[in-house]
């Protein structure tokens, strides 16, 4: 039967590691059937200032473990190793929240490249080529070894023609 004792010893075993620290596996049942038992049990201000501290030393315990799955939660998307010690309840918000920091990571970096893929190419111009009028009705002269933007469909043109070649960025 569970105790306030073992309560703060969990409480304080917790506060005193980095890593989540094994629970009992039914302890958050054990914790809500002690909590209806102090709330029926209550006779004077004793019984009610001691009923405060148990919610207050079960507060702190819960939210120091959400604290450290909320600091795993990166780690878990970086490396895909999770905390060990979660109990079935944490394991569920904990991979919920995982999904959607990997959901935001990948629309991140998704338009990131987007942004490089939008980025128009450069062209080494290999051959001096006259003054003409492009496609777009813009007069166009390129000298042999200068490093251009070109656009379409004239880059194609000129691609095959063997005129430039495409700058690795």
């Amino acid at each position: 039967m569970l105790t306030f004792e073992m309560i703060r010893d969990l409480e304080r075993t917790e506060r005193d590691n980095k890593k989540l620290q094994k629970l009992p596996e039914d302890i958050f049942v054990q914790i809500g059937e002690y909590i209806k038992r102090k709330e029926k049990s209550q006779k004077d201000s004793k019984d009610i200032m001691e009923l405060e501290s148990i919610k207050s030393t079960i507060n702190r315990l819960f939210e120091l473990r959400e604290r450290k799955l909320l600091s795993s939660v990166g780690d878990t998307v970086r490396t895909g190793v999770p905390p060990e010690n979660m109990s079935k309840e944490e394991e569920t918000v904990f991979y919920k929240l995982v999904e959607l920091v990997k959901t935001h990571r990948e629309q991140f970096f998704t338009s990131l490249s987007r942004g490089k893929i939008d980025h128009k190419p450069m062209y080494k111009i290999l051959k001096d080529i006259p003054a003409f009028v492009g496609p777009d009705m813009k007069s166009y002269e390129f000298k042999e070894n200068q490093v251009v933007e070109v656009p379409e469909p004239l880059n194609k043109l000129l691609l095959e023609k063997g005129l430039i070649e495409v700058v690795k960025q």
